[in-house]
C-alpha cells in the first residue's frame, strides 16, 4: 500500500512538472529533461511511469476531461440561466484556467496531439449553445443569431481572456477583463433582441 502511495505522488509531481513544461513551451518545445529538473527525479523513475512526453500529456488530457465537467455542473446547480449562466461559466473556467497549471497546459498543448485534444473546448462550446438556447428562450437574445457561430466566438473570448496576458497599459485581473468582456458581448447579444 505504502509502496503505490509513493508511486501515485511519484506520477503526480511528473504530471505537474510536465503540465509547467507544456504551458510554458508548448509540447514540441518541452524537454524530458527539464520535467527531470524540477522534480529531481532519474530518468529511471520517470520510464517507470512514462516513456515519452507525449504519454505524459495523454495523461494530462485524461485527468481534465474528468474535470471540465465539474465546471459546467456547478454552474447549472446554481439555477442560473442564459447569458447569467454562459457569464458565470466563463468566470469559472478562467479561474480553473488561472490556478491549475494542468488545465492551462492541456488548452495550450490541444492542437499539438494526434488527435487533437478538443473535449474541453468541446464542452465550452456545447455548453455556450444551451446557455445561449436558453438566452432565446427567455427572451434576452434573438433567434436570428447564429448560435454555433457566436458559441464558437464566445469560447475563443473566454480562452483568450483567461489565458492572455494582462494589457501593459492597466494590470486587470482575469475576472476583471472578462466582466468588460460581458459587458461588450452581453450587451451586444441583448441588442439583438430588440
Amino acid at each position: 500500500m505504502i509502496r503505490r502511495e509513493q508511486a501515485e505522488r511519484t506520477r503526480d509531481a511528473l504530471l505537474d512538472a510536465a503540465a509547467e513544461e507544456f504551458w510554458l513551451h508548448g509540447l514540441e518545445g518541452a524537454r524530458i529533461q527539464d520535467v527531470l529538473n524540477r522534480t529531481a527525479m532519474t530518468k529511471g523513475g520517470l520510464y517507470h511511469h512514462f516513456t515519452n512526453k507525449v504519454q505524459m500529456a495523454e495523461a494530462l488530457v485524461q485527468l481534465e476531461d474528468e474535470r471540465w465537467p465539474e465546471v459546467v455542473a456547478g454552474v447549472e446547480r446554481s439555477g442560473l440561466r442564459g447569458l447569467a449562466a454562459l457569464e458565470s461559466f466563463s468566470l469559472a473556467v478562467a479561474e480553473r484556467l488561472n490556478h491549475d497549471v494542468r488545465a492551462r497546459a492541456i488548452v495550450r498543448i490541444a492542437d499539438e496531439l494526434d488527435p487533437p485534444a478538443v473535449s474541453a473546448f468541446a464542452l465550452w462550446h456545447d455548453f455556450a449553445i444551451l446557455a445561449l438556447q436558453q438566452a432565446i428562450a427567455d427572451g434576452e437574445v434573438s433567434d436570428v443569431i447564429p448560435i454555433r457561430e457566436v458559441a464558437q466566438t464566445v469560447v475563443e473570448c473566454i480562452y483568450g481572456a483567461s489565458v492572455s496576458p494582462a494589457p501593459l497599459s492597466r494590470k486587470a485581473a482575469v475576472s476583471d477583463r472578462l466582466g468588460a468582456l460581458w459587458m461588450i458581448l452581453g450587451a451586444g447579444l441583448r441588442t439583438t433582441a430588440r
